[in-house]
């Protein structure tokens, strides 16, 4: 018989150098004696309790026969007389057959129901024994499982230790296994085992079968919990020692245990801590957690980079990334026809959007629908790139550029509204420029007014008006005449309002025909 229904290699010990040492295989027989040696007799010792008894009663009447022998032998005196036992009667024999039968009956109806508890106790030994080290081999898959020394008991080790920068995560990366009565698997959670990262920015705006299976999934979210719990501490510890070191900009004003607050600029202030809830991290907090793995665990931080200052510019762009942002949707939002987009830049300090102009579909000049602005924001440095905007040289001389031009210059968040909303209006130029011009007019533009000649030497305009804090509208049009008489010039300015591209097209039209 095969006793051992679960042959699993256990591990008996792992050396400095991370070797893991099993015991050697056993034979059969070791087996058999071992299974043997696990049996319990002691429920059945009484029954035996009364044949002991005669045997040693027994083994006195040998002695004393045996010391009489020993006398005879020795005096010559003493004559022993040999004398037969009489014939047992057969009702005598009958007799002690069957009380031998029945005795030994009696025996063998013992011995099987010891033999039948014994083979249930083992059954049940075995099920609460398959219950715990199938589960135990199933977390074995995905975490590494130590063994104590000396005992049975067994331990998760959640962490390489051979990547760790400090000794405060030994204590918390041993996970320690219990077995209930039924063999059910689970861990016991340390203390302090289960905290996480914590970011805020104050100044900003973030069956058996059925039985077991549950068991092992809450023990591997527990150990998945621990784990994280373990790598975000390493974090936290990277930050702290990341703070030693000065950045420009960056000043420590708090810190206690488990708790750090940075400045950043005049105005931010960053608080790093560690929390027992790890419910939905923000972007920045999974963005910190990114650039450890990357930088530490793998091996490549270059050696003059600081950390920490790239994380704390990260967030000082973040903030300013939210409020160029605002100014974006405030403008977009007073002017109907603009439509605004968020561009991926793949990088955590530079943002960028499009500013998208359509215009009604052209009768004739069927190829431009659209005109596109692009603001980006690098390192605290705002860009625009403008499209379809005639050159600021073009536009002194009041002669018809290129077209299709793009125009590129840098500005500060104060004059980002004003200096987008010259941009589109001059795109609104641009566009009735073209449908002028595929019609046969004579007209010539500059940056913000598109002019129209008429007799004895009258200029017609339509000049663009921005105003960023105009509640009503951001660009506003106006029809100006400037007239030449005795060598004198005079200019008649008209508020046309804060009109639709619809409505300029219709306006361009009647200019057209105006003029003709």
């Amino acid at each position: 018989l095969d006793l051992d229904k679960l042959p699993i290699k256990r591990l008996d010990a792992i050396d400095e150098a991370g070797n893991e040492h099993y015991p050697p295989d056993t034979s059969s027989e070791e087996q058999r004696l071992a299974a043997i040696r696990r049996v319990d007799f002691s429920w059945v010792i009484w029954q035996w309790q009364g044949l002991m008894e005669s045997l040693q009663q027994a083994q006195q009447e040998l002695t004393v026969v045996l010391d009489l022998i020993s006398t005879v032998e020795a005096n010559d005196a003493v004559a022993v007389t040999t004398t037969s036992k009489p014939k047992s009667l057969p009702n005598e024999v009958l007799d002690d057959m069957a009380v031998s039968a029945a005795t030994k009956l009696q025996r063998l109806r013992h011995l099987g129901r010891y033999f039948k508890q014994s083979a249930k106790t083992m059954e049940q030994q075995f099920q609460k024994e398959a219950r715990f080290y199938g589960s135990l081999i199933r977390l074995q898959q995905n975490w590494k499982v130590k063994r104590h020394r000396g005992s049975d008991s067994f331990m998760f080790d959640v962490v390489d230790t051979s990547q760790l920068d400090t000794a405060r995560m030994s204590s918390m990366s041993l996970v320690p296994i219990d077995q209930d009565s039924s063999g059910t698997l689970s861990v016991q959670v340390p203390q302090k085992s289960c905290r996480f990262l914590s970011l805020q920015l104050r100044g900003a705006a973030e069956n058996d079968a059925l039985e077991n299976n549950k068991s092992v999934k809450h023990a591997h979210s527990i150990l998945r919990n621990i784990h994280k719990s373990i790598f975000e501490e390493q974090v936290f510890d990277m930050v702290i020692r990341e703070t030693f070191v000065p950045s420009q900009g960056i000043n420590v004003t708090g810190m206690r245990e488990d708790f750090l607050q940075l400045a950043i600029g005049q105005e931010n202030l960053l608080c790093l801590s560690l929390e027992h809830s790890g419910l939905n991290p923000k972007s920045l907090e999974i963005y910190l957690l990114h650039m450890f793995h990357e930088n530490i665990l793998r091996k490549v931080r270059e050696k003059d980079c600081n950390l920490l200052g790239h994380f704390c510019m990260t967030v000082a762009h973040r903030i300013f990334s939210n409020k160029v942002h605002l100014e974006l949707e405030s403008v977009v939002s007073r002017v109907p026809y603009l439509h605004l987009q968020s561009l991926p830049t793949w990088h955590s300090r530079t943002s960028s959007w499009s500013l998208c102009l359509r215009v009604p579909q052209p009768i004739l000049a069927a190829d431009r629908s659209q005109f596109n602005t692009k603001v980006i924001l690098k390192d605290g440095q705002i860009s625009l790139m403008g499209e379809g905007s005639p050159s600021i040289a073009g536009s002194l001389t009041r002669k018809p550029s290129d077209g299709y031009l793009i125009n590129s210059y840098n500005c500060d968040l104060e004059d980002l509204p004003t200096m987008l909303l010259q941009q589109v209006a001059s795109q609104v130029i641009n566009w009735l420029h073209e449908e002028a011009l595929v019609l046969g007019m004579n007209v010539t533009r500059d940056f913000l007014c598109l002019y129209f000649d008429l007799d004895q030497g009258d200029t017609l305009g339509l000049v663009a008006h921005v105003d960023p804090d105009d509640a009503y509208g951001c660009i506003s049009w106006y029809l100006t005449i400037d007239h030449s008489k005795d060598g004198k010039m005079s200019t008649d300015r008209r508020f046309l309002g804060y009109l639709s591209l619809e409505v300029l097209y219709s306006t361009l039209m009647d200019l057209i025909n105006l003029c003709s």
